[in-house]
């Protein structure tokens, strides 16, 4: 495990210091690129496509664009779930009905929670602690949906879901709507968890709090984004914090 203290991060251990627990979902605690690529090979096998790595990765690389446009603030929701699978199908040589498309990709994607190692756990022994909650961009039918199949939901406090709060990390706005939601805590007392350097990390410098960075890549970091932590895996937050068995 990899950790790091900021300037100013203040002298507590983290143990002492934090009361609530900001978790990301997607690439944190649940394998998202595990469950998009099962949805994508159902999509391509209908069409009678062969489901290859390189199509995987074409459809991910795209997704990818359109979230990073969202998350900037760019595009909306709808368009992107509008455009992604139209742009795809097109660079197949097939027209599809995007929003068509989407349901039938919704329809997968709901039925799919795939756990990452120690997330469960982790979140079952840290919530006997600190007041966690789930911070998440992406589509509340989805997110509770995945959340209840892998049994992540009976640890949390809450669920704060862009398409509920109308923004989205790392806007400050969505942190505006989740910091209402939580009772009687202050932003110095709140870690937030993610795997995104440009919505979890960029996010919670923009509002304010403490963040680990979740990079099992060892990736750097990127100029004016500042991680307070790091670590490889969801189960070294335990260890971080304090929480051994």
């Amino acid at each position: 495990m990899t950790s790091q203290n900021c300037p100013g991060a203040g002298k507590k251990k983290p143990a002492e210091k934090y009361r609530v627990l900001l978790l990301d979902v997607d690439g944190t605690l649940l394998d998202f690129h595990a469950s998009e690529r099962q949805g994508i090979r159902e999509l391509l096998t209908e069409y009678g496509f062969s489901a290859t790595d390189a199509l995987l990765d074409q459809y991910h690389q795209i997704n990818e664009g359109y979230w990073q446009a969202f998350n900037r603030g760019e595009i909306t929701k709808e368009r992107l779930c509008r455009e992604r699978f139209v742009r795809f199908f097109g660079e197949l040589g097939m027209q599809v009905d995007g929003e068509k498309e989407e349901a039938r990709y919704r329809a997968f994607l709901d039925q799919s929670a795939i756990l990452l190692p120690g997330a469960l756990e982790t979140c079952r022994r840290l919530s006997t602690v600190y007041d966690c909650y789930v911070v998440t961009n992406g589509t509340s039918q989805t997110q509770y949906r995945r959340l209840a199949l892998s049994g992540l939901d009976a640890f949390m406090k809450d669920i704060f879901v862009s398409e509920d709060a109308g923004s989205q990390k790392p806007q400050k706005a969505y942190f505006d709507y989740c910091f209402s939601r939580i009772p009687g805590a202050s932003p110095e007392e709140m870690l937030i968890v993610g795997d995104s350097l440009s919505s979890d990390i960029l996010g919670g410098n923009q509002a304010g709090i403490d963040t680990c960075w979740v990079n099992p890549a060892g990736l750097p970091l990127t100029d004016g984004i500042r991680a307070d932590y790091q670590i490889r895996e969801i189960g070294e937050l335990s260890v971080l914090l304090g929480e051994r068995e």
